[in-house]
């Protein structure tokens, strides 16, 4: 589908939500019959009082607000860009559709301004695997030394929130695959916290490789629930103790 028809897609999309409410499109009538009918809870996530926002804000905070430069790949309605106490030199946020001030695809901008390296970046983009992957191999390459990557969504609930195509309102995707094959790679540090729908937490060092792990492409919610038991979870506390620390 070129841009064009997207655009289109996503106007018709706005106008029709202007007469339809929320609790029935369809993606939400989904979700409310799974719970209902199909309820399934397999992990459960710290309930706590923080957000993405604050761990990212935390990260930021390290450094001075003329030198911090910020990445945020997927920005939808702003709700993260907008909380992100900087210049806006130096937020550069990425979504073809709706928010942000790069319309363009990630791979597009990764291209474009591969000359531009930041000290934190927030993944949150197509929830497909192999588009994560790519965005995250991009954004570890665009990393200024001693930066701090952040990736949302790493812990589906179930395996409604993980299936791919987009099924209900509370979705993930498959990035999950991702969180393995960073917890396999050499010379970084990864963590998730155990909150806010798994936020992950990326700190590379020398010689950092990226393992690519292909036979995840076919892999399902149980296969999730297997690796799993690996992560390096962490609760939002200390969460905000290792940022502090990197």
């Amino acid at each position: 589908m070129n841009n064009t028809k997207i655009h289109i897609k996503n106007i018709l999309k706005k106008i029709v939500r202007q007469f339809i409410p929320p609790l029935f499109y369809p993606w939400r009538i989904r979700e409310i019959f799974n719970y209902i009918f199909k309820k399934t809870n397999y992990i459960n996530l710290e309930v706590s009082f923080f957000k993405r926002h604050a761990f990212i804000n935390k990260a930021i905070s390290k450094y001075s607000s003329g030198s911090c430069k910020y990445l945020e790949i997927g920005v939808a309605d702003n709700d993260v860009f907008n909380s992100i106490p900087l210049k806006l030199k130096n937020k550069f946020g990425v979504d073809p559709f709706t928010g942000g001030n790069y319309k363009m695809t990630s791979d597009v901008f990764f291209e474009k301004y591969s000359h531009i390296k930041f000290d934190v970046i927030f993944i949150d983009g197509l929830h497909h695997y192999l588009q994560c992957q790519k965005d995250t191999i991009n954004a570890i390459n665009s990393l200024n030394k001693n930066g701090i990557i952040f990736l949302h969504d790493l812990l589906p609930k179930n395996p409604f929130e993980q299936n791919v195509p987009r099924e209900q309102g509370v979705w993930t995707g498959d990035v999950w695959k991702v969180a393995v094959e960073l917890s396999n790679s050499e010379n970084c540090e990864f963590k998730i916290i155990n909150t806010d729908s798994g936020i992950g937490i990326l700190k590379i060092t020398d010689n950092f490789k990226y393992k690519k792990m292909p036979k995840l492409l076919n892999a399902n919610y149980k296969d999730f629930l297997e690796h799993y038991k690996y992560f390096k979870l962490i609760n939002s506390e200390e969460a905000l103790e290792f940022i502090n620390n990197i």
